[in-house]
């Protein structure tokens, strides 16, 4: 008995040793298999570890894509077809590419369709048929530019009363002596007024008599300056009221379809 006692006394005492050195030197848990109850009290006396937690498995993840064939969205159809593309370009397997492709007809097929379609129902409805806003026959093109001649030569035979064209430049901008016999012609042919503003000082064959830059620039453009010449604008010569027409060189039917847009429609009148 007392060599039972002795025993129990030794193995008692190895135990606390072994639980000071653990607590001595920090609690070092590699696992639950060297967890004890005496470092952790919530241990338990237990023979097995407790089961792992059950890991849900992400059915979307593990989901076959659904054929093209049967979405019912552009959403769908647009991603499924960016997959498959991806796909055959990063892994071109005669497989991977064979799908995209097929994939890709199918896509076709389906606009074909939609156009062939849409086409129809424009035919058959005329609030949706730009024909009926602006003909495509060529005989209904003669006449619309016939018509729009006719409306430029109006607009700038009224406008001349009021109105005059200045035209600023530089002496040694090479656009601007191109600009100036052309705007000599267009004052000829139109009768409306072109006076020259010089932003250097200098002079031009057509315009010798230009007037130099006086801050008169700065009054038509808002207080903005003119940044490029040759620059155009329609003054009206009491108010001084300007209509910028544009910069860079511009041909006699631009400008005058310019001016015509400018004064007689409204933003989308014409579309």
């Amino acid at each position: 008995m007392k060599r039972l006692i002795a025993l129990l006394a030794a193995a008692a005492l190895l135990i606390s040793q072994a639980a000071l050195a653990i607590t001595d030197s920090g609690p070092v848990n590699k696992g639950w298999w060297d967890d004890t109850p005496w470092q952790n009290p919530e241990r338990g006396f237990n023979w097995y570890p407790p089961d792992a937690p059950l890991v849900k498995k992400d059915k979307k993840a593990d989901a076959k894509p659904k054929s093209i064939k049967v979405m019912t969205t552009m959403e769908d159809l647009q991603k499924e077809l960016a997959r498959l593309k991806d796909l055959a370009i990063m892994q071109p397997t005669q497989a991977n590419v064979r799908s995209y492709l097929e994939a890709q007809t199918y896509v076709m097929d389906k606009s074909s369709v939609f156009a062939d379609t849409a086409r129809r129902v424009v035919w058959a409805t005329p609030s949706v048929d730009y024909n009926n806003r602006s003909p495509t026959a060529t005989f209904a093109q003669l006449n619309k530019k016939d018509m729009r001649r006719e409306a430029q030569e109006r607009t700038l035979a009224e406008l001349s009363r009021d109105y005059g064209l200045m035209f600023f430049f530089r002496s040694d901008c090479p656009y601007c002596h191109q600009q100036a016999p052309v705007l000599r012609l267009l004052e000829r042919n139109y009768g409306l007024p072109v006076m020259g503003v010089s932003m250097d000082g200098g002079t031009l064959p057509q315009f010798p008599d230009a007037r130099r830059d006086n801050g008169i620039s700065m009054t038509v453009s808002n207080g903005q300056g003119i940044q490029m010449v040759p620059a155009l604008f329609l003054v009206h010569r009491e108010t001084r009221q300007a209509v910028p027409i544009g910069s860079g060189a511009l041909a006699i039917d631009e400008i005058v379809e310019r001016i015509r847009v400018l004064t007689r429609t409204q933003p989308g009148q014409e579309f």
